[in-house]
């Protein structure tokens, strides 16, 4: 079974790049993430989320890794 594949460039921003592998990624994703990354960085992502673009289960993972609760309106919501 194939996956949805997403895109990022150089220009994409730090938060951006690590939310989507966090949502996303895979196993490779991760390596790339964490070779382009500090722990720092990716610490302040998740302590510091952007809002309204977590999947539910990208959250879940970032609160088990990091010890933590993100807010609810950083998930995913199509309510206009």
């Amino acid at each position: 079974m194939r996956s949805l594949e997403w895109v990022a460039g150089e220009a994409t921003p730090c938060k951006v790049y690590i939310t989507r592998v966090f949502n996303y990624g895979t196993w490779q994703e991760w390596q790339q993430m964490n070779g382009r990354y500090s722990q720092d960085d990716i610490r302040d992502a998740v302590m510091n989320p952007l809002r309204g673009v977590w999947t539910p289960r990208g959250k879940v993972l970032a609160e088990l890794i990091y010890d933590c609760r993100l807010p609810a309106d950083t998930l995913l919501s199509f309510d206009v």
